[in-house]
């Protein structure tokens, strides 16, 4: 069967790529599972991702944490690939992706950067693999797979340490194997940064953002899963 191909992907917050602060001569070589989404994450959000055309991947890679993460998986029996990556602050480097399968999903780590996606750790946290299937599902704007709509969560506005109002607009809601999944469209009247853990509480087990800055024309979706207590 034929595998599919990327058509020319590119991965970007803008298209010109700035002037490079750094670049690593070093190639980071990664196994990556053909079985599940992957996890790329970086010390900080990245402006430019590139992906070669005869890249064989399973779907269109998706970004986390307001651009600090990204979930992708190869499709079965793709021959190894490299992924360029810049980074907001310039810096510049390269992944080289392992295809594997029947392992299960891997996490990298660029620089050891903390994984903002991950709730503090508890012994009935599902698994990375299972969550991120959810997020990926709920970003393409597709049921994810065990759960059924359950119209809108409540919309919100939250108060923000920093100074400035939150607006949390409810757009879905999933119910399934013991879960919620709520997406939200974030908005604001003044700029904002934002990162998953200002979402967490009690009971939430993922948080994930289309991007880390919020105000009147920057409006990124939310994804937030969390335990079904109704």
């Amino acid at each position: 069967m034929k595998k599919p191909k990327m058509q020319g992907l590119v991965m970007v917050a803008a298209l010109a790529v700035a002037t490079f602060v750094s670049a690593s001569d070093d190639v980071q070589k990664v196994v990556v599972s053909t079985d599940a989404y992957n996890r790329l994450v970086f010390p900080e959000p990245y402006s430019t991702i590139v992906i070669p055309p005869e890249a064989e991947l399973r779907d269109n890679p998706v970004p986390t944490d307001g651009k600090r993460g990204l979930l992708i998986r190869p499709a079965d029996e793709a021959d190894p690939f490299s992924i360029f990556i810049q980074l907001r602050s310039g810096e510049a480097f390269t992944v080289k992706l392992a295809p594997e399968s029947g392992i299960d999903a891997q996490v990298f780590r660029y620089r050891n950067a903390p994984d903002l996606s991950a709730e503090p750790e508890r012994e009935s946290r599902p698994k990375d693999r299972w969550i991120a299937d959810i997020i990926l599902s709920a970003f393409q704007g597709a049921r994810p797979s065990g759960f059924e709509p359950a119209g809108a969560p409540p919309s919100a506005r939250l108060e923000m340490p920093n100074g400035g109002t939150l607006k949390l607009t409810a757009e879905t809601q999933y119910r399934g194997s013991g879960h919620v999944v709520n997406i939200y469209r974030l908005s604001s009247d003044t700029s904002l940064e934002v990162e998953p853990r200002d979402f967490y509480r009690d009971g939430v087990v993922a948080v994930s953002l289309e991007g880390d800055t919020v105000s009147e024309r920057d409006q990124p979706r939310m994804i937030v899963v969390e335990v079904d207590r109704g």
